[in-house]
């Protein structure tokens, strides 16, 4: 049995980092808040990590914007984010590699019928870039409850799989990532499919039929090579309370190499709270998952694990936070990591962010990131924005 072990956190010193690591897809949207003429905390606990109205947004396709405003102003955005990661002793490492283009916004007034996102990386990682979303969505079924969303998209899952405060993110760790034999479960990654979200007050249902993760080759890539999965969700997620509570599941078919199929399952809860009227934030969820076929001649397996994360802020404009991921693969392999993350919002599109994150047998590991999320229209003085 592998096992690497209990984790064990150093205090970060963030002014000895200049910049941490790992590129995370960028999901905020700096041309609303240029358009609105608002700060960034509205919608985010800190960038890029959401708050309940910003869940709201994101879920609902953008549609609870109001179009006049965000028709206004340009649609699209850059993102250039600067790494840094050093598992130490060794040297760190630098890549100033990355470039995105955005495009986001709505259109067929005055009920914001239409929305759509698209983000191409120019470069990733000093790679060749990718496809990393490319969605639109009506937004007027059920008297405007109802939104369906085709493309590229995210999956049903909770807003923290995707979108969060650490360098690496819950994603980027174990969950909701987790390899069971052959099996890479996707349960956060912008896959080509369709989904439909109906959002009502306090309800927030969704179901999702996707496919594959790759670039543009990929929007109709259904043959049986594919990983297809029927991926769903279920909570109570009022955009003006801080606390949201909710279910999700997944069950697909994953091709094996040395053929036939895993047919899998996997259910998940999860809880979390924005950190206001002075008490701290937290996220955490519970995943169990079941391969009946994971590959490589291993038995039927069912696997499991858990992550949980306390958040709060320093003043208006630094955030710290403290988290743990532990998954079992039902093959005998155990993991456990740990990170505390230290974020500071410089000034109105530029972000820092500092990470260590460390677990017995394994060298700590330092990871830093200066992100840039620069809109390119003007900016709508509060009083002058359009209403």
């Amino acid at each position: 049995m592998k096992r690497i072990g209990v984790f064990s956190c150093i205090v970060l010193v963030a002014s000895a980092i200049i910049i941490l690591a790992t590129t995370k897809s960028a999901r905020a949207m700096p041309n609303f808040a240029q358009a609105y003429g608002i700060k960034c905390s509205e919608c985010h606990i800190q960038i890029p990590a959401l708050n309940a109205y910003g869940r709201y947004v994101q879920r609902t396709g953008y549609a609870g914007l109001n179009p006049h405003v965000v028709e206004r102003e340009s649609p699209i955005w850059v993102d250039y984010p600067v790494t840094y990661t050093q598992q130490a002793p060794s040297s760190g490492f630098w890549d100033i590699g990355s470039l995105g283009v955005h495009a986001a916004g709505a259109f067929g007034t005055p009920n914001n019928e239409w929305t759509y996102h698209v983000q191409q990386w120019i470069w990733n990682v000093s790679q060749a870039g990718r496809l990393d979303t490319a969605w639109f969505a009506y937004n007027n079924f059920f008297d405007g409850a109802g939104h369906i969303f085709a493309g590229k998209l995210e999956v049903p899952a909770p807003s923290s799989f995707s979108q969060w405060l650490d360098v690496t993110g819950l994603s980027a760790n174990l969950q909701p990532s987790i390899t069971v034999g052959e099996h890479v479960y996707e349960l956060s990654s912008n896959r080509w499919g369709y989904k439909f979200a109906y959002i009502r007050n306090a309800l927030d249902a969704e179901v999702a039929y996707v496919t594959s993760p790759s670039n543009l080759n990929g929007f109709n890539a259904y043959d049986w090579q594919q990983d297809k999965t029927l991926q769903y969700k279920l909570a109570f997620a009022d955009r003006g309370n801080p606390l949201e509570i909710g279910y999700y599941g997944a069950r697909g078919s994953w091709p094996l190499s040395e053929g036939g199929f895993d047919q899998y399952y996997s259910n998940g809860f999860y809880a979390q709270r924005d950190p206001v009227h002075y008490v701290p934030g937290f996220f955490t969820n519970y995943q169990m998952n079941h391969d009946s076929n994971p590959g490589l001649g291993a038995p039927a397996a069912g696997s499991n694990g858990i992550s949980y994360e306390l958040y709060d802020n320093i003043g208006t404009r630094a955030l710290i936070s403290v988290g743990e991921q532990l998954t079992n693969d039902g093959l005998g392999n155990h993991a456990r990591v740990g990170n505390i993350d230290l974020s500071y919002h410089v000034t109105r599109f530029i972000m820092m962010f500092a990470e260590e994150a460390m677990a017995v047998g394994q060298k700590p590991r330092w990871n830093g990131l200066i992100w840039f999320a620069l809109p390119t229209g003007p900016q709508w003085p509060p009083n002058l924005a359009p209403q």
